[in-house]
């Protein structure tokens, strides 16, 4: 790379194209629109407080409360529907995973988990921007880089490319502590969109969740697996790496097929019960299945819900 300023890797730069390019084609075929209702401001309806946290607005303290408490604390509103997107990738290893000479539903080759999570990324970024949300971004690994704050600009697409084309695979990952790291970073409330293969200690990784949930911010994951990993097709004598350490193990599939894929099933359906009975968006992203069909089903299923919960309030 040259070490120049204002130049970039000719390599990074045909990344960054390809990625924008192939991002944008996705999202022109997908239903444009996640946030229903339209943002008229803030509603006159009071809520609920919450604890002042660097980056609110001070208007919006409630001295009452502080001459009582001697704490800081804000009004939050029924209709605070201008949020922050804040997009998560799993950067580590694993994600590097891809099923050699598999084909997607558009018969596409199946591409790694990281390259079907930094599409899905990048074009779910195009579609929030295109609708001038804020959209923020960052890499999970051992610990939360390449953070970007939420930003409306539609220059701010170029740089959320920039970061995602840019990404190595990370040596571990530690979403929990990934995690802690954003919730300093947010500011008021957020919807944070993770893409991640979630392997990880699960027992850690969902209580970071829980956490993560109970500060009112509104979660989305996008469990992106292989096919491989859900239907282990793999029929002869292997070695299997681990990606992320120096375990290899010789193996019948065969063998241990019934048994892997039991905890594999078990895994997912625990994963996918946590989720729902916190409120939190989970949704499996094959990496054979066509990223413009799963971000549609995605959005459609939001918008019904969306329609479904104006009618009730009717």
């Amino acid at each position: 790379m040259s070490t120049q300023p204002g130049f970039l890797d000719p390599e990074l730069m045909r990344r960054m194209q390809a990625l924008e390019l192939k991002a944008r084609e996705v999202a022109e075929g997908v239903l444009m629109g996640i946030h229903h209702a339209p943002h008229r401001g803030r509603s006159i309806e009071f809520a609920e407080h919450k604890e002042y946290s660097p980056g609110d607005d001070i208007r919006r303290i409630d001295w009452k409360v502080y001459a009582k408490s001697d704490r800081f604390y804000i009004k939050e509103y029924e209709d605070d529907t201008n949020i922050s997107s804040i997009i998560l990738v799993d950067g580590s290893r694993s994600m590097a995973y891809g099923a050699d000479g598999a084909k997607d539903e558009d018969g596409n080759p199946v591409p790694s988990k990281l390259d079907r999570a930094r599409l899905l990324a990048c074009a779910l970024s195009y579609l929030l921007l295109n609708q001038s949300d804020a959209v923020g971004m960052g890499i999970m690994g051992e610990r939360l880089t390449g953070f970007l704050p939420p930003r409306a600009r539609q220059a701010h697409f170029h740089e959320i490319t920039k970061r995602l084309a840019g990404m190595e695979p990370l040596p571990g990952t530690d979403i929990a502590r990934s995690l802690a790291d954003l919730v300093p970073m947010i500011k008021g409330r957020a919807m944070v969109i993770i893409f991640s293969d979630l392997l990880d200690d699960p027992e850690e990784m969902l209580r970071a969740l829980r956490l993560l949930r109970s500060r009112r911010q509104e979660i989305v994951v996008f469990h992106v697996l292989d096919r491989d990993e859900i239907d282990f097709p793999f029929q002869r004598l292997s070695i299997f790496k681990d990606m992320e350490g120096p375990t290899r193990l010789t193996v019948d599939p065969r063998v241990i097929r019934e048994e892997y894929k039991r905890h594999m099933d078990e895994f997912i359906a625990r994963v996918t019960m946590e989720c729902d009975g916190r409120g939190i968006d989970y949704n499996l992203a094959r990496t054979d299945r066509s990223p413009g069909r799963l971000l549609t089903s995605w959005l459609g299923r939001r918008q019904a819900l969306s329609a479904s919960g104006a009618r009730r309030t009717r």
